[in-house]
């Protein structure tokens, strides 16, 4: 009996090592066991390829006008295990409707414009974590689509991950009338948002605490968008703001929120119902702005003194097509910054005035003209008589040296027997008028600055009848001053 429960008792101990063996074999065998690698698929050579446009070159995917739908299941497997990376995918113009969750994939640039897209799922770009860029732009969303967790990276342990490669996010020609106080949280370092051509009309508290949470901010695009001021705070958080575009809006003043972006190299105001710049009006301090445009503004009539005068890094004014501006105050550039006699001005290289309404161009309005690289006056009515000395004998010859193409239309507009007639041929003539005649001038005034106190003088100066020369040359000095035959039939040489 004993020796039979012996026997069992061995016999068991030998089938649990047998297990343990085995079972260690198996384990021995699972974790040593290579997977089988995944086929890399020529992307070139892909139905992928066959669909959209592949530049292997540029690393570009383009499939803009191509899609019924988004990429296929089958066109994803070529491009996650594709022997290229495409890091830029153009998905424009194939009227999709919605954004999924997109595979995991190295894009750094992702264009979904001009679609139809009017939903976007919750953590739709979170394995994108290589995104630089994401144009939105010309689709159908809403404020209420938009939602903060559309933006949420890949999913911690703890949380979701921010995007923190994402840069530049294009929202422009949308239908948002707001922006959730939140929205950015998961892409905090954006460097560049456009939102143009979204109706706003008024950017809220919400849309205010969104924009200046972005401290990285850069560059905004806030045109088009039918409002009428920029909160005075909106400025406050992106103080590396270099590009403020706010053109197409509703302002009658300069916003005051200008004041906080103290690092603005460039400013556009284009197409906004501001009707001059002067007293209160002006603009604050911005030490580092070098391109000023404002175009287009059709109630724009004056700048006035002190205008420009804070702008004093400027390289660069733009003030075309401004048809009802006819006055800039030679003071309008001008600043005492080191408080000694002389005024500072800002070193301007180029200057567009064209299509307005000008017609006397203060030679104060800056010092040094020379320094010029472009200055465009066209298309203005310009006077042309002696109010506009320096424009005619300086300018006009400075402007034909540099840009020829640019004096070709700068045309007087008065007197009346010069309209139509270009500065530069009115400067050329003046200038061989001068030549020859210029004797003559000196004499006649000499002659009669001796003459007035003196009735012998005047005996002598009637006998020569200088004093009807006198009175028929101040009936037509301007028109005198610039025609050879008025001229000479004047003093009858």
């Amino acid at each position: 009996m004993n020796l039979t429960k012996s026997a069992t008792l061995a016999a068991a101990i030998c089938c649990i090592v047998l297990i343990q063996v085995s079972g260690q074999s198996q384990d021995d065998a699972t974790t040593t066991k290579p997977e089988t690698p995944k086929e890399i698929i020529k992307v070139k050579e892909s139905k992928l390829c066959k669909k959209c446009d592949c530049y292997l070159d540029s690393n570009l995917l383009d499939c803009s006008e191509k899609l019924k739908d988004w990429l296929s299941a089958e066109d994803w497997e070529v491009l996650t295990n594709g022997d290229v990376v495409f890091k830029t995918i153009n998905l424009e113009h194939n009227n999709l409707t919605s954004v999924p969750i997109l595979p995991k994939y190295d894009v750094e640039n992702l264009y979904l414009a001009n679609n139809q897209i009017d939903s976007i799922a919750v953590g739709a770009f979170q394995n994108l974590t290589k995104l630089i860029t994401l144009d939105l732009s010309h689709n159908r969303l809403t404020s209420k689509v938009l939602v903060p967790d559309v933006f949420k990276g890949p999913y911690t342990e703890q949380d979701f991950e921010a995007l923190v490669n994402l840069k530049t996010l294009n929202l422009g020609y949308n239908d948002l009338h707001s922006l959730d106080a939140d929205l950015f949280e998961h892409i905090p370092y954006i460097e560049e948002l456009v939102l143009c051509s979204n109706s706003f009309h008024v950017i809220d508290r919400l849309s205010e605490t969104a924009i200046s949470g972005l401290q990285s901010l850069k560059i905004l695009d806030v045109s088009y968008m039918e409002i009428e001021d920029l909160p005075d705070t909106i400025l406050h958080g992106p103080r590396d703001l270099d590009i403020l575009i706010a053109a197409g809006n509703l302002f009658t003043q300069l916003p005051k929120a200008l004041k906080r972006a103290t690092n603005l190299t460039s400013l556009v105001l284009n197409e906004n119902p501001i009707e001059s710049l002067i007293g209160d009006n002006v603009f604050p301090p911005l030490t580092k702005l070098t391109h000023l445009s404002m175009t287009f503004m059709t109630k724009m009539y004056k700048i006035g003194p002190g205008a420009l005068s804070e702008l004093q890094s400027l390289t660069e004014l733009i003030l075309s097509d401004n048809k009802l501006l006819n006055e800039i105050d030679e003071e309008a550039l001008s600043k005492n910054v080191t408080g000694g006699q002389y005024l500072d001005y800002p070193p301007l290289e180029k200057v567009y005035l064209n299509n307005c309404n000008v017609s006397t161009l203060p030679k104060q309005l800056l010092v040094r003209w020379d320094k010029l690289k472009a200055l465009d006056l066209r298309f203005n009515p310009w006077n042309c008589d002696d109010s506009n000395d320096y424009l005619i004998n300086v300018l006009i010859d400075q402007v034909n040296k540099t840009t020829p193409v640019l004096a070709k239309d700068v045309q007087c507009g008065s007197p009346t027997k010069l309209k139509d007639v270009t500065v530069l041929r009115v400067a050329n003539e003046h200038m061989v008028e001068s030549s020859t005649g210029s004797l003559i001038w000196v004499g006649l005034l000499v002659v009669l600055l001796i003459a007035v106190p003196t009735v012998v003088g005047a005996y002598v100066m009637k006998r020569r009848g200088c004093f009807g020369v006198f009175r028929r040359h101040d009936s037509g000095a301007s028109s005198a001053l610039y025609n050879r035959t008025s001229f000479n039939e004047d003093f009858h040489i």
